[in-house]
């Protein structure tokens, strides 16, 4: 995929007097240029020293997104919806994190291989991050993955990325299904969660109904 092609666009925008994430983003870019201009007002009666210290001190702008919805979508056709109780980004990035990088907090929905009304797969989690560029998310705690057949997978950790079409954790998992419950160490399947393998499977699969052997 290509990103000439592929759209971001947020539902859900409460911060804001439009739900457009480019008026999001105007908005925010306007307050940070008008800060940066202020300084630089004040630069010019202190001293090189002050100037310095100043945009040392500052940190860069954090954009905020509270109950947002966002669907990510190629050539018009809907790919994914993301459901977020609270989205966070720096702008221009850090060191450490790209620009491209989302924290998601709070809790959130990701309806993968469509929209929440109809979609292949259905993860849930309280924490990510999201490389909006790759579509690779990173969720931890309480993480839920659920595909088109019920099939439930239950992990701390789980990384997913639609680049590569893959999806796989490393920590223990719990996958519940029709025929019962298996637990293991460490999976990895599709993007979808339709074909999947436990790493290292722990015990008997458990009938629904009877108890770990």
């Amino acid at each position: 995929m290509h990103d000439d092609t592929r759209a971001i666009s947020p539902l859900d925008c409460p911060h804001v007097l439009t739900p457009n994430k480019k008026d999001c983003l105007s908005v925010l870019n306007s307050f940070w240029t008008a800060v940066c201009a202020a300084f630089f007002l004040l630069g010019c009666a202190n001293s090189d020293a002050d100037v310095s210290d100043v945009m040392a001190d500052e940190t860069s702008p954090v954009q905020t997104v509270t109950n947002g919805t966002f669907r990510y979508s190629e050539r018009g056709v809907i790919l994914h919806e993301l459901h977020a109780a609270e989205m966070r980004r720096e702008e221009g990035g850090n060191a450490e994190v790209s620009e491209d990088i989302v924290e998601v907090r709070n809790g959130f929905d990701l309806f993968i291989g469509g929209d929440a009304a109809n979609h292949e797969a259905h993860m849930t989690a309280d924490w990510a991050t999201l490389d909006e560029k790759t579509l690779r998310l990173i969720a931890k705690h309480a993480v839920t993955l659920e595909n088109a057949e019920g099939d439930v997978l239950e992990t701390e950790y789980l990384v997913w990325s639609e680049d590569s079409n893959r999806v796989w954790t490393n920590r223990p998992v719990t996958i519940r299904t029709s025929d019962g419950v298996i637990y293991g160490e460490g999976m990895e399947s599709d993007a979808r969660f339709e074909t999947y393998r436990i790493m290292k499977p722990r015990g008997e699969m458990v009938l629904e109904g009877t108890q770990l052997r």
